[in-house]
């Protein structure tokens, strides 16, 4: 009799110990999720703004450019001088916009892994209880068949 209580006591012990560790897993893996979900969030305000700031560039640009032609060649040193500096400024906020889109994209797809990760890891504990639970009918049947 005390052989059973002291194996069902390490049974009992045993899956405890399991149930923490996945459980423990689980809220780490949530808490990442978590993260990441937060950072995404501030990429994608963050290449919005940029979009943003481009194409208001990119129109101030286009009304320089007009101007220009409206007043004709007199200026035209000062106009190309500025037209430049306009021009490196759409290509530094163009790369920069690439910068943000792809960090967002990354973001993305690092969200997508943990989903999935999130999802096998709940399966693999549905799995896993499953069969602890399998285990401990076919010990309770075979201590039944002990005991007569």
């Amino acid at each position: 009799m005390k052989l059973f209580r002291a194996q069902r006591n390490l049974y009992i012990s045993g899956f405890s110990l399991f149930l923490w560790l996945v459980l423990r897993r689980l809220v780490t893996l949530i808490t990442q999720l978590a993260k990441e979900l937060g950072i995404k969030g501030v990429l994608k305000i963050q290449a919005d703004s940029n979009n943003d700031a481009a194409k208001k560039y990119m129109e101030e640009n286009e009304k320089l450019k007009q101007a220009l032609e409206k007043t004709g060649k007199g200026d035209e040193q000062m106009t190309d001088a500025e037209n430049k500096k306009l021009m490196e400024n759409v290509e530094k906020l163009k790369t920069e916009l690439k910068k943000t889109s792809d960090a967002l994209s990354k973001a993305h797809n690092e969200v997508t892994s943990m989903k999935k990760q999130s999802e096998s890891l709940s399966k693999e504990y549905d799995r896993l209880l499953k069969e602890h639970t399998q285990l401990q009918e076919i010990l309770a049947k075979s201590e039944k068949k002990k005991d007569l």
